[in-house]
């Protein structure tokens, strides 16, 4: 009895230690409640307002992790063609640094490092055939060098959406500030400012023409590097649109409206797109895994009562 009375005080101290745990974890990280906080920490006096140089913000790494990734991205090597290439991928991926390429060799070298204890730890002593192991070893010591640069591509691809999504509400806040009268270097900056919080991946991106316009750029060159970074289908579509009529000289404001409505039907038009593939898309789990559990579950007690009777019947 005092056993039974133990195991239910340990279940129920560990269902509401579970559920203390959750409810904390939702209160921290649901989407809502992380929303009302920083619309409530944009509006305290000590909350400063976006800026220019916020959009060119370094790496988060700990100064002594950034020096030792350095060290370690020196110690690699790499040609300048790589450091071209990791350059670019680091630029469409948000993040200006001026050793980027170093830091992304080190993160290499170290991920390269992890992964071969990890082999030798896990898998290493539980392979039985001595032509195998190196096979394997190689293969890892390759998935290991170029993860982060796969973590950088889903990074890359995440901020492109961000921006495909955001982007109709920034023509639309462009058009009003147009119509008020503002120029459009004028607007862009006050759109940045005000997408702040609703989009910050644009929001950066917007701060950079504006930077590179005021260091002396023209407008159709810090638009093009606008479109070669990001590298978002649609945004392509308006850098073009905005440098055609602001080399023709005519209305930007009506440009933009027109933009907007075409970006408007273009979405939608993905939306329905994305929504004909769904059903597809579901068939091959539907085959997969629900329609096995089914089967198992509908004829499983049927035909263990078959198996049943024919035991019974071939039995003496």
């Amino acid at each position: 009895m005092r056993l039974y009375l133990a195991l239910a005080a340990v279940f129920i101290t560990v269902f509401f230690l579970i559920l203390l745990i959750l409810r904390l974890a939702r209160a921290r990280l649901d989407p809502t409640t992380r929303r009302v906080r920083s619309l409530t920490e944009a509006h305290t006096p000590v909350q400063e307002e976006i800026t220019i140089h916020d959009a060119l913000k370094q790496t988060e790494l700990p100064a002594g992790l950034e020096k030792l990734l350095i060290s370690l991205g020196r110690l690699g090597g790499s040609n300048e063609k790589a450091v071209s290439r990791s350059r670019e991928m680091l630029i469409q991926a948000g993040l200006h640094h001026e050793y980027g390429p170093v830091i992304l060799m080190g993160l290499r070298i170290c991920s390269l490092f992890l992964f071969a204890v990890c082999f030798y730890l896990f898998a290493y002593r539980h392979i039985n055939q001595p032509m195998l192991a190196p096979v394997l070893l190689m293969l890892t010591l390759l998935i290991g060098f170029r993860f982060p640069d796969y973590l950088l591509r889903h990074r890359i691809s995440r901020r492109r959406q961000q921006i495909g999504e955001s982007l109709a509400d920034a023509l639309d806040l462009l058009v009003i500030c147009m119509e008020a009268g503002l120029g459009l270097n004028a607007a862009l900056l006050r759109v940045a400012q005000e997408l702040g919080m609703r989009a910050p991946i644009l929001s950066q991106e917007l701060l950079v023409v504006t930077q590179e316009m005021r260091t002396g750029l023209s407008r159709e060159k810090a638009l093009r590097n606008l479109s070669t970074r990001n590298r978002v289908e649609n945004l392509r579509i308006l850098v073009g649109a905005l440098v055609l009529a602001d080399k023709l000289g005519t209305s930007l404001a009506d440009t933009l409206r027109a933009q907007a409505d075409s970006l408007r039907t273009r979405l939608r038009q993905s939306a329905e797109e994305q929504a004909a593939k769904a059903g597809i898309k579901m068939l091959f789990p539907l085959i997969l895994f629900i329609f096995p559990a089914l089967f198992i579950v509908i004829l499983g007690p049927g035909i263990i009562s078959i198996l049943k009777t024919f035991a019974g019947m071939s039995g003496p």
